[in-house]
C-alpha cells in the first residue's frame, strides 16, 4: 500500500506543477504563439489531465484498500471538484489551444481555464494533505 500511496502523491504534484506551469505558459505566450500553444496543448493534455486522471484512479485504489468511509465527505468532495478541470479542459483550453494552432488569437477563456484548473487542483491537493477525520 505504500508504493500506491508514493506513486499517488507523486503524480498529484507532478499535476499541481502542470497546472501552474499551464498558467505561466498562457499569461506568456500561449494566447497568440502557435508552438507555445502547442505545447501547452500537449502538457495540458499528458500532463494535467490524463495524469490527473490516473491519480484519480490510484485515490480510489487508495480508498477501498485504507478501509475509509463510503461517507468520507472531504474524498467525495475531491472527486467532484475534478469535474470542472476536465470540463474547463474541454471547453475553455483545448479550443483555445487548438484556435490559436490553427493561426487565431486565444481569448480570456484560455486563462480563466487554467487559472480555475489550478485552483480546483490546489483544493483537492489541500483537502487531501489535510485530510480530515483522520
Amino acid at each position: 500500500m505504500s508504493e500506491l500511496l508514493t506513486i499517488h502523491r507523486s503524480l498529484a504534484y507532478l499535476v499541481f506543477l502542470v497546472a501552474l506551469a499551464n498558467v505561466v505558459l498562457v499569461l506568456t505566450k500561449a494566447r497568440s504563439d502557435a508552438r507555445i500553444a502547442s505545447v501547452l496543448h500537449w502538457s495540458h493534455t499528458i500532463g494535467l489531465l490524463w495524469a490527473g486522471r490516473v491519480t484519480m484512479v490510484l485515490g480510489l485504489g487508495l480508498w477501498h484498500t485504507t478501509g475509509w468511509s463510503v461517507g468520507t465527505w472531504w474524498i467525495w468532495v475531491s472527486l467532484l471538484a475534478w469535474g470542472p478541470v476536465e470540463a474547463l479542459g474541454k471547453r475553455k483550453v483545448r479550443a483555445e489551444t487548438d484556435m490559436v494552432r490553427d493561426g487565431g488569437r486565444g481569448s480570456g477563456g484560455m486563462v480563466v481555464g487554467v487559472v480555475v484548473q489550478l485552483i480546483c487542483v490546489i483544493a483537492i491537493f489541500g483537502l487531501m494533505s489535510a485530510a480530515p477525520g483522520s
